[in-house]
């Protein structure tokens, strides 16, 4: 079988309505009423998430813009690519946020899992905790081969639970009850990343009790959506407070961005306090967390962590 055969052959099969795959329409037409329907009944979610994407945006363009002009950064080795770094993390966030607007909200909490760590990470650079290569795995390896990959995988592994240790879990200096609350929090997307576990019972339930008919596509459901939205807003918030560190000198990125940063961060502090008000433990917990290990002060910017604290 040749190529234009082996195509032809799946072209002959699986067409519907003279389009291969055809039955997929009515699957797009549940995730355009999926997006409607968010639209129209969280606005407000909208609005502040929107004005973070297109905040994040608006940054990375200043940063473009003083490079541009000034060069890279003196003594700066690692600022390339801790930039790449937040360009990556921007687009895992758009990429949760497009699942949410097909219909498919815990999928995309699902992904937040890995930015919350990537962010946790961050922090712990730009709080001198931890090193870009340290992080990454090529501490002391200046040229990595092949046979250098089990000694990164391994150093980064360790690296990655010794910062965790330090910035959210046993290590991290904080109450221990923030730390159990915080603990739960992680736990909760561990259990959607490992076996989808939310998406299946949520799903097997509203069938079972009549609530819902088992559709193939999706169907817009508020409870799911809350449970996103909570965790996008948190995951949101620690990269406002991360991005000072692209400012290449201090101020660099001028006044008035600072003014809207600050908005930003009042905004999302907003959002947690009413989770805290609706008697959700994680609102204050969350706010404790932010408090302590993503206070970089109104003058923060980037410098070439060493990793001594």
């Amino acid at each position: 079988m040749d190529v234009a055969e082996w195509q032809k052959r799946l072209e002959d099969n699986f067409t519907f309505n003279g389009v291969v795959g055809g039955n997929l329409f009515a699957i797009f037409d549940q995730e355009r009423a999926c997006g409607e329907y968010f639209a129209n009944t969280f606005h407000g979610q909208c609005v502040l998430i929107d004005s973070f994407q297109g905040f994040y945006v608006e940054t990375m363009r200043n940063a473009r813009d003083w490079i541009s002009a000034n060069g890279w950064p003196k003594e700066c080795e690692y600022y390339p690519p801790i930039l790449v770094h937040y360009v990556i993390a921007f687009r895992s966030f758009r990429a949760c946020e497009n699942l949410l607007l097909k219909g498919y909200p815990l999928d995309g909490y699902a992904l937040l899992r890995d930015l919350k760590d990537r962010c946790i990470s961050l922090a712990g650079i730009a709080q001198n905790k931890t090193t870009f290569p340290a992080l990454f795995g090529h501490k002391g390896i200046k040229c990595p081969t092949v046979e250098d990959w089990p000694q990164i995988k391994k150093q980064r592994k360790n690296e990655e639970h010794r910062v965790l240790n330090l910035m959210i879990r046993k290590n991290s200096g904080l109450p221990d009850d923030i730390i159990v609350e915080l603990g739960s929090w992680e736990q909760l997307f561990h259990v959607e990343v490992h076996g989808s576990t939310f998406s299946f019972t949520k799903e097997l339930l509203d069938w079972v009790q009549g609530k819902a008919a088992l559709s193939l596509g999706p169907t817009p459901k508020k409870d799911s959506m809350a449970m996103y939205m909570n965790r996008a807003c948190e995951v949101a918030w620690l990269l406002v407070r991360l991005l000072p560190y692209l400012e290449p000198e201090k101020s660099a990125f001028g006044g008035k961005w600072l003014d809207k940063q600050h908005i930003l961060d009042e905004s999302f502090r907003y959002m947690q306090q009413s989770l805290s008000k609706s008697g959700k433990k994680i609102g204050d917990a969350f706010i404790r967390f932010v408090e302590e290990k993503f206070s970089f002060g109104d003058h923060f910017f980037y410098f070439e962590a060493d990793g001594t604290g």
